[in-house]
């Protein structure tokens, strides 16, 4: 159910963004309707594919697909707002008729900037925050806990064994007493693959590591 609710609205995104982008000067002036209706179609198929046989397969492949195909989403999400903001600022153009092409322009280049910044943190390995917690009534003996949260890792085709070896020796850096696995570790709702709870067992922390 949720698959088929997120392909009909990611359909209605790439309708409604490939339709805004079509009254862009620029875009008219030099790509012809046809090439950005082939366009658009083939972006959708990137995003379908990346979604019905990335996200339910395995291999190289289907990584690769999904990895195409959801960050075009996230593009695709971005270049949506943005242009959406703008048509609702100006009432689909009523307002500021002459002008309005031209800043649906300038949305799609913000657009298209925030997706390559999203892409660059979202390729960027996690920074480790640290946080000192006062607890009354803590016992003497466990006064300097050092206990280190892991969450929404998502490990599957995206993120697999060197990803996971590398955020390992930046917990085991930390030198903690307690490591806490919050959730939505791994992608999917399937068992997690046996080389990467064997990566896990590297961890061996005093008090152990507990899965919530």
């Amino acid at each position: 159910m949720f698959g088929t609710i997120l392909i009909a609205v990611s359909t209605f995104m790439h309708v409604y963004v490939f339709w805004r982008a079509a009254s862009v000067p620029f875009i008219d002036r030099h790509l012809s309707r046809k090439i950005l209706i082939v366009t658009g179609v083939m972006a959708w198929a990137i995003f379908f594919f990346g979604r019905i046989i990335g996200h339910g397969g395995t291999g190289a492949p289907a990584g690769v697909l999904e990895f195409l195909g959801m960050n075009w989403m996230g593009a695709l999400f971005l270049i949506f707002t943005s242009l959406l903001f703008i048509d609702l600022a100006t009432f689909f153009g009523i307002l500021m008729p002459r002008i309005s092409p031209v800043l649906r322009g300038s949305a799609l280049l913000v657009g298209l900037l925030l997706s390559g910044f999203a892409l660059i943190q979202g390729l960027r390995p996690p920074v480790v925050e640290i946080y000192e917690v006062s607890l009354p009534g803590l016992p003497k003996d466990m006064d300097g806990t050092v206990l280190v949260a892991l969450s929404d890792m998502h490990l599957g085709s995206q993120l697999g064994e060197r990803w996971l070896a590398a955020r390992i020796a930046q917990v085991k850096a930390q030198r903690p007493d307690l490591v806490v696995l919050l959730g939505d570790i791994f992608e999917g709702h399937g068992p997690p693959e046996e080389h990467l709870i064997a990566i896990f067992k590297q961890l061996s922390p005093p008090r152990g590591a507990l899965r919530c």
